[in-house]
């Protein structure tokens, strides 16, 4: 237990065997007694393999680490993923403590927030009662690429460019349950009818989160019932969908995973009263790719995963989507709270994504109409953008701002501009030879050439 044990709630999780349809997956969990279920759907038949289902079946834990005393399953697995999920256990439970715990306070009790930042607080682990078998199914790849896409900025250019340079690719959206559906809908609608390598996964993770939650007694009623533009725990999303999308990497004899990991400035990265931590997106940095690279080699399934936008800016990767692939482009939904109106998916215009958006796009003088946002919202921004919520590196903010406003406004920053080489997070030496000289070449043209950190800076 952690110290005092104070953050645990659940006392036993027990993950029953999965049920396996045809192309579907039951899996049931038995949380302090009560049955939580998770459904996974895959949009093309699939013979699924009871090993894969297995491992489909843990990473949504891994979200409550922090708040749960002991983990066990009826079913056995590789000493390889009891070693690579202990590890991630660990890394999660900090994740949560430091970014959550103490930086978002507002959804938790007062009472239970830790007095002072405590490492071994951060570093619990579970008790992870697991069976054994080294059984390993290998999947030797074609050379064919898996993108996790989502609707955002990130994943369209990552399609865009990957089509253009002639790899075979496999756009795949998954689906949760809850309204983030809408962000994806309009770019998968649009790859559906044009793209017959498009696919879907359908899960009802949301709703498993939403009732794991419940069983988390340090969350306050705001984190159970009120909107907000971030999870209350989950920090463990992208593995979720990168196990759930196991039985297409398989079937499909897919080599490589793409994510939209874009540009993240490593200098922002403080230790919190020395402890380590990702500023709660360790599955979207490079050394995150490495670990769950060599987790799938040790493991024989042999999928390389990487981000092909780690070195640009968000403010450079709009630049590049609209002026390259425009009618991708048009299917850009990056926003928390997207809603119908006349039959079209708009976005919000007064989220902090929204508000990323809008400034990146009018930096680059591209009208935000194209993908949807009105009048009153684009005008509404420019009388406001200077006290608006972002969520963006401060250099990336004052650049995209001093090019909002001529000069008048923010401060230049001339690395967000070019592309960002650093050995720990974002080195193009990491991308996958058959793909790197092609796509910097894509990149190089709307950059201003190359820039290293020495010395805390970008030179």
């Amino acid at each position: 237990m952690n110290k005092e044990g104070k953050y645990v709630s659940i006392n036993k999780i027990t993950i029953k065997e999965p049920d396996i349809s045809k192309s579907k997956i039951k899996i049931r969990y038995v949380v302090d007694g009560d049955i939580i279920e998770l459904l996974i759907k895959y949009s093309r038949p699939l013979d699924i393999e009871i090993e894969d289902a297995r491992l489909i079946s843990i990473p949504p834990l891994v979200n409550y680490s922090l708040f749960t005393k002991e983990i066990e399953a009826e079913f056995p697995i590789s000493h390889e993923d009891y070693n690579f999920f202990k590890e991630m256990m660990k890394i999660n439970s900090t994740e949560v403590y430091v970014n959550k715990l103490i930086k978002r306070p507002e959804f938790f009790k007062k009472e239970l927030l830790p007095d002072k930042p405590d490492k071994k607080e951060a570093e619990y682990i579970p008790n992870m009662k697991f069976k054994f078998s080294d059984i390993k199914k290998t999947i030797n790849g074609n050379g064919s690429v898996a993108i996790l896409s989502s609707g955002g900025k990130e994943s369209l250019l990552t399609y865009g460019m990957m089509k253009e340079i002639g790899s075979e690719v496999f756009p795949i959206y998954v689906n949760e349950s809850g309204g983030h559906w809408r962000t994806a809908k309009t770019a998968y609608d649009y790859m559906m009818n044009n793209d017959p390598n498009t696919l879907k996964v359908w899960t009802t993770v949301d709703r498993f989160y939403k009732e794991m939650n419940k069983k988390v007694n340090v969350l306050n009623e705001r984190a159970l019932k009120m909107w907000s533009d971030t999870y209350p725990i989950q920090l463990f999303i992208f593995p979720v969908y990168i196990f759930t999308i196991l039985p297409y990497i398989r079937a499909l004899k897919i080599s490589y995973v793409m994510k939209g990991d874009e540009f993240d400035d490593p200098r922002n990265m403080k230790t919190e009263n020395g402890i380590r931590h990702f500023y709660g997106i360790y599955d979207q940095t490079m050394e995150f790719d490495k670990k769950i690279t060599e987790y799938f080699k040790i493991k024989e399934l042999n999928t390389i995963f990487f981000s092909a936008v780690r070195g640009i800016s968000g403010y450079v990767e709009e630049r590049i989507l609209f002026n390259r692939y425009p009618e991708i482009a048009a299917l850009q939904r990056s926003c928390h709270s997207c809603h119908y109106e006349e039959g079209n998916i708009v976005p919000c215009g007064k989220c902090s994504k929204c508000n990323g958006v809008l400034l990146f796009l009018l930096a680059n003088s591209i009208d935000p109409k194209i993908i949807k946002y009105k009048n009153e919202d684009i005008n509404d921004f420019k009388n406001n953008y200077r006290s608006r919520l972002y969520r963006l590196d401060d250099d990336e903010k004052e650049h995209s701002m001093f090019k909002l406003s001529r000069g008048k406004e923010g401060k230049p920053h001339e690395h967000i501009e070019k592309i960002h080489e650093c050995t720990e997070c974002c080195d193009s030496n990491y991308i996958p030879e058959d793909f790197k000289d092609k796509l910097m070449n894509i990149m190089k043209y709307y950059t201003n050439g190359i820039t290293k950190l020495k010395d805390g800076e970008w030179d």
